[in-house]
């Protein structure tokens, strides 16, 4: 049986700034949930209630996040970083904790997967090591692998078109054996780029096991997007009402006059006047939407007000903010605590009031 899970959680997450200026990417909502309390619960539903978060960007706000959301026979340790260890090279620094079959997750990739299916595969194959695969459209963004008879044979970090040779990528996700933490011998240590390649020299069979379950990288705003739409998607209550339409998740008890919601998050304490249209999107705690509002394929991070005759479409609106009535913003991140005035057009920007320095 697994004793330990180890969530890897200390990135900066660059290509969503600057949402991840004010916010760690492990921990920035996705329909109503920080995005790794998904990879947590896939641990819990597993029986695997030891789990190490390693962690370093913002870690107070990830720890109080954590502390406050897990399941609370969950036991949570954490290993804050001063400097980058790499992927292995963090689980280097936390063997002392690890003595059997452990597996590991990174925190800011959605991931949704049958983990005690996963540790099944790897204790019938007698692996020492398993890495979770699944299919993508553009392999350039990660890790591919070639696989035969349920092992790697070849594998290859952000290949170039020329350099691709498969489309069955790596999710981060990975049962391991004790015994393959001695290949880490410094730290910082990969394990994409340096673990892998070595044991492959070593002839150590990896295994690879193609993921059946929900795996997206929310590396930038669309993706972050579309994650919300996903999950809404998967866990919403199917709605067929006059004005609410699909799958949706509705926390208010609020109720909404003339106002049509499809296929979307709706939060706690939301505040929504009449003629609102609201589709694919995320609207999150204590939003106050004046009249004649549409907003599509968009997020609305907590305590945003949008006056009237606005539209938003393609974009996220991060904390505090204020958007103008008669506004139109697509494509675009509102950086937080900023406030547009009536009229304004935002068309494929990233604004903020004010220069966000880049803090440990």
């Amino acid at each position: 049986m697994v004793f330990k899970a180890v969530v890897m959680a200390g990135g900066k997450g660059t290509r969503l700034r600057p949402i991840t200026y004010s916010i760690p990417k492990p921990i920035i909502p996705v329909a109503g949930k920080a995005c790794m309390s998904y990879l947590l619960d896939s641990f819990y539903r597993a029986g695997i209630n030891d789990v190490i978060v390693t962690t370093g960007y913002k870690f107070e706000a990830l720890i109080k996040s954590i502390i406050e959301t897990k399941n609370s026979d969950q036991s949570i340790l954490f290993s804050v970083e001063k400097e980058p260890a790499g992927t292995a090279g963090s689980i280097k620094l936390i063997s002392n904790f690890i003595d059997d079959t452990f597996v590991v997750g990174s925190g800011d990739i959605l991931s949704d997967f049958d983990i005690k299916d996963i540790i099944n595969f790897h204790k019938k194959n007698n692996a020492k090591i398993t890495i979770v695969l699944t299919e993508v459209s553009d392999p350039s963004q990660f890790g591919i692998v070639e696989l035969k008879n349920n092992k790697i044979t070849k594998f290859l970090e952000k290949p170039s078109e020329s350099e691709t040779f498969s489309h069955i990528a790596n999710t981060g996700i990975y049962v391991i054996e004790p015994e393959i933490l001695s290949y880490i011998k410094t730290v910082p240590y990969d394990f994409a780029r340096d673990l892998f390649p070595r044991l492959l020299r070593k002839n150590i069979d990896i295994y690879g096991y193609v993921g059946k379950g929900i795996w997206l990288d929310t590396g930038r705003p669309n993706d972050l997007i579309r994650a919300n739409q996903i999950m809404v998607n998967k866990y919403g209550r199917e709605y067929n009402d006059e004005l609410i339409k699909g799958k949706n998740i509705i926390e208010t008890s609020s109720k909404f006059d003339s106002c049509q919601i499809y296929n979307s998050y709706i939060g706690n304490s939301i505040k929504i006047d009449r003629d609102v249209k609201i589709k694919s999107s995320a609207i999150y705690d204590f939003v106050n939407i004046e009249k004649n509002v549409e907003i599509e394929n968009s997020i609305l991070m907590p305590n945003v007000t949008v006056r009237e005759n606005s539209k938003i479409k393609n974009s996220v609106i991060m904390r505090d903010c204020v958007i103008g009535q008669d506004s139109e913003i697509v494509d675009s991140i509102i950086s937080p605590e900023l406030e547009l005035k009536g009229k304004s057009r935002i068309y494929n920007v990233s604004l903020a009031s004010k220069i966000i320095e880049d803090d440990i």
